[in-house]
């Protein structure tokens, strides 16, 4: 190879390690653009505004309906979706042992029931015993001792009249509480709605009591609510009576107007937190319920929603 080839070679070199560095060092100054967001942010319309975040929920709150006693599923009446009335049957417990428990206090009844009637009668013969022996003369047809022993057989006869009564009724009784037992293995709606959530299944073993996920999750949508969270710093410039609507989240342009049903009196510790920057964790908020008609917009319980609520106008301190 000549020196002159040498040379080109070594100044290709230097040329292209000059071009990497180059490209590597203007790349990093680069700035990789800022990604377009979803959805554009929710704007009011009002001039003073109080914003909070807002949550849709049926108008008697979400009930989270549980079971009487523990037991095996056996039949669910209800689908997620379906509206119910008051009273409607959601589903059952295995009624087996309830059911034989109500027959056996049933037949307990009919035997009770048989002593009383036996009783009765016991009770009718001293009766007429005592009535025969009062018509004849005591001393000498009949001795006083046999009529104090007849009048003591009436008096005994009426106890046990009265106690066969008195076992009638707790018969009757424990049936009525078998019937109770049996009653609440079938679990009833307590109020109408919509059937929102099912956490069971047919030949699960469900619990009495709370649970971390209800069996069943109802409430009433017509009309629907939206809870709205009002930073304690904010609640001064709410106004009685205020306009307010919500924004549906990443629709900005799919509003309803609300309308106040109550404000809840006790400022509590705020639980949700949106994620925002300037949220702070010991941030203590008050809460406004409102109602809407969503008209032919879909919307669910449990949706977010942005809540505009127009507001005294602002004055720095």
């Amino acid at each position: 190879m000549t020196p002159l080839s040498r040379s080109t070679v070594i100044l290709l070199a230097l040329a292209g390690l000059g071009y990497a560095i180059y490209f590597t060092v203007s790349a990093g100054r680069q700035h990789p653009p800022e990604p377009a967001p979803l959805s554009l942010p929710a704007e009011t319309r009002f001039a003073d505004t109080v914003a909070g975040s807002g949550l849709i929920e049926a108008n008697t709150r979400n009930i989270a309906i549980g079971s009487f006693v523990s037991g095996i599923v056996t039949v669910i009446n209800v689908v997620e979706g379906q509206r119910v009335e008051a009273g409607a049957p959601l589903f059952a417990l295995d009624q087996r042992l309830a059911e034989a428990e109500l027959a056996i206090a049933q037949s307990a009844v009919t035997t009770t029931q048989a002593r009383v009637a036996a009783a009765a009668a016991d009770l009718a013969d001293q009766e007429d015993q005592l009535q025969r022996s009062e018509k004849l003369k005591t001393g000498i047809v009949i001795s006083e001792d046999r009529m104090m022993r007849l009048r003591f057989a009436v008096r005994t006869a009426r106890a046990r009249l009265e106690a066969a009564r008195a076992e009638v009724e707790t018969a009757e009784a424990r049936v009525h509480s078998a019937a109770v037992e049996l009653e609440r293995l079938t679990v009833r709606a307590p109020v109408g709605g919509l059937i929102l959530k099912l956490n069971m299944r047919v030949g699960e073993f469900v619990s009495a009591g709370p649970t971390a996920d209800p069996l069943v999750l109802l409430g009433d949508d017509r009309p629907m609510h939206v809870r709205v969270q009002i930073d304690e710093n904010d609640i001064w410039r709410l106004k009685p009576d205020a306009a307010a609507e919500a924004v549906v989240r990443g629709q900005r342009l799919k509003r309803f107007a609300l309308q106040l049903v109550r404000i809840d009196p006790y400022v509590l510790p705020k639980r949700s937190l949106t994620g925002e920057r300037s949220e702070r964790v010991d941030t203590r908020v008050l809460e406004l319920i409102y109602r809407f008609d969503p008209g032919e917009q879909t919307v669910f319980i449990g949706q977010q929603v942005d809540v505009f609520i127009e507001a005294k106008p602002f004055e720095p301190r």
